[in-house]
């Protein structure tokens, strides 16, 4: 560990493009986007700017914003104390890794690489905290490499319990809760209330149900919004204040509603895998341009780790709740005997008639689900294809090859 300390975001220049994307601190460009084209372009240039400018813009105002690592993290607790969280997805394609490498090692996962090398080159400065959920090794580890890197920055690893059957996994969440918050009411100079805890869970139980609601339209309707559309839209969700971006899911919802389109004979898919690194929006088009429906993802879990926290006189308690008990199969939670049932449930819940893992290469939290989800489809016929992707892919000739012979052989199967 002693060669991390040597390693400093003294960088001068920024690696990736040099477009920077400036809004409005009371981001009125997408208050004031009227249609889904509007709110899609928006979408893809805040998308594209590593810089996060949604944070930038927050912050110009004297706010704070705290990076979240995308998987689970109760947003709440940030929410409630005037922060913004945001959502560390990364660079993405957008970022060229030129200095990340000198810390982490070569067989890493793309995500791990790239939120470092933002760090180093100063472009996550509009960040006052970063947490990282502690889901996998790299997570872990990462808390300590920026904790190290940014010592103006308040770092936290989030403890999640393992054992969701123990009656101590509850307390011990919460205790892991209220470890947390004391950093945050540092960062932010003013202490959690009971009361501005209740407001931001409702905040974000509205959220999460117009989220609900876009993907059981998706579901039923594929060709109502594009897949692109569909997902820029509600990686907004991670980037915006949440009042804001519920506010624009209400008017996504209605124009897509009153659209007229033709249903194309495409194959209803679903996709699992991709719950914290991203693939690139070409690669998402790719799915569709083959001739699929994507009618049930794991692309942006971090709306939906878990449903409504349940009713609880201690605001702190029934986030934990709703964490440890919540019935949803994602990543790191369901034990193994289950997986293969889950997945076949998935698959009939979507009325989905194959599935894709689109697993981030190195990813080993996916890659090991892999192997339990395989044997319920196949137990079950379902077909399925496995691919793997990196945020920087760029040739798509072998991967649209493998999306398109698997198509052809469930059409004429």
């Amino acid at each position: 560990m002693s060669g991390l300390v040597s390693i400093e975001p003294s960088v001068p220049e920024p690696s990736g493009p040099s477009t920077s994307v400036e809004l409005s601190e009371d981001f009125r460009e997408f208050t004031d986007a009227r249609t889904l084209a509007e709110i899609v372009r928006w979408s893809r240039e805040v998308v594209s700017d590593p810089g996060y400018p949604t944070a930038r813009a927050w912050g110009r105002s004297g706010r704070g914003a705290v990076g979240c690592f995308p998987v689970y993290t109760p947003q709440e607790i940030v929410h409630a104390l005037g922060l913004l969280p945001v959502a560390l997805h990364g660079g993405g394609e957008n970022v060229e890794i030129s200095h990340a490498d000198a810390a982490l090692g070569s067989f890493l996962c793309s995500i791990s690489k790239s939120t470092l090398e933002l760090a180093l080159t100063h472009q996550l400065d509009a960040f006052r905290a970063v947490v990282f959920p502690y889901i996998c090794d790299v997570s872990r580890n990462l808390e300590g490499i920026f904790s190290r890197l940014l010592p103006t920055v308040s770092t936290h690893m989030l403890h999640l319990p393992q054992n969701f059957t123990s009656a101590g996994s509850v307390p011990f969440l919460v205790a892991e809760y209220r470890r947390w918050v004391e950093k945050l009411e540092k960062v932010s100079g003013t202490r959690l209330t009971d009361d501005a805890l209740r407001a931001s869970i409702e905040t974000f139980a509205r959220q999460r149900e117009a989220l609900a609601e876009l993907a059981r339209l998706r579901m039923n309707e594929p060709w109502r919004i594009d897949l692109s559309e569909y997902y820029l839209v509600r990686r907004l969700g991670g980037l915006l204040p949440r009042e804001l971006h519920t506010s624009l899911l209400g008017r996504v919802l209605e124009e897509v509603r009153g659209r007229q389109r033709k249903r194309r004979d495409a194959i209803r898919l679903l996709v699992v895998g991709p719950f914290c690194e991203q693939p690139t929006l070409d690669l998402i088009n790719l799915l569709e341009e083959v001739g699929f429906y994507v009618v049930g993802d794991e692309f942006l879990m971090l709306h939906e780790w878990c449903e409504r926290p349940p009713p609880d006189d201690d605001p702190l308690r029934a986030l934990a709740r709703a964490y440890v008990e919540t019935p949803r199969d994602i990543g790191v939670r369901r034990a193994p005997s289950q997986k293969g049932t889950s997945i076949v449930e998935r698959v009939r819940s979507a009325k989905a008639e194959s599935v894709l893992f689109l697993t981030a290469k190195f990813c080993e939290p996916a890659l090991e689900d892999v192997v339990l989800y395989r044997r319920g489809l196949e137990k079950e016929k379902i077909p399925y294809l496995h691919l793997e992707f990196e945020e920087r892919s760029t040739a798509y000739e072998q991967t649209r090859l493998q999306l398109e012979t698997f198509a052809e052989s469930i059409f004429f199967e």
